[in-house]
């Protein structure tokens, strides 16, 4: 009897797999600063505008999947996209997504952990510069991620979207 339920066993072989891995950073690649926006509208015809201040807009894209839908903003400038900024759900894995991204871009050049809550920094790789933030409950999950262009005349994102934020 034995012998037979560690065959069943052996045979079965199920692969339990975390809920956000059908999402990966090429899931976000097209909208990745240096990219020209009008490409994207093409593969992503529904948004709507965020902010616009002229040649400068902040477009919000959804990006639809089974278990979830992803609020993509990106700042655009000229038509070629400056930055870009995703909220991700709680429910993904923070380990799996961090070791995504170090397998990308390599180790983090900055690193900042503040209670259960960490930033991890990632400097001038292929003319962006990366924030992670990460927050940890009783699991770790991540919070965003921004990719930011180094081009200097252009306002970070992160600083609009704090400014839009109701002051207490």
């Amino acid at each position: 009897m034995f012998h037979i339920f560690f065959t069943i066993i052996s045979v079965i072989h199920a692969e339990i797999t975390p809920p956000n891995y059908d999402f990966t950073l090429k899931t976000i690649e097209n909208f990745t600063p240096g990219k020209q926006i009008e490409a994207v509208k093409k593969e992503n015809p529904k948004y709507d505008v965020f902010s616009d201040e002229g040649s400068q807009k902040i477009l919000r894209f959804k990006i639809k999947r089974t278990n979830y839908v992803l609020d993509v903003y990106t700042q655009v400038k000229k038509d070629i996209i400056t930055d870009v900024f995703v909220r991700l759900p709680q429910f993904f894995l923070h380990d799996g997504f961090l070791a995504d991204l170090q397998k990308k871009y390599k180790k983090q050049d900055r690193y900042v952990r503040h209670d259960r809550s960490a930033i991890y920094v990632w400097l001038n790789r292929d003319n962006t510069n990366i924030i992670y933030h990460g927050s940890c409950s009783i699991t770790c999950f991540p919070m965003f991620i921004e990719i930011v262009s180094t081009d200097k005349s252009v306002v970070p994102m992160y600083v609009k979207l704090n400014e839009a934020l109701p002051k207490w």
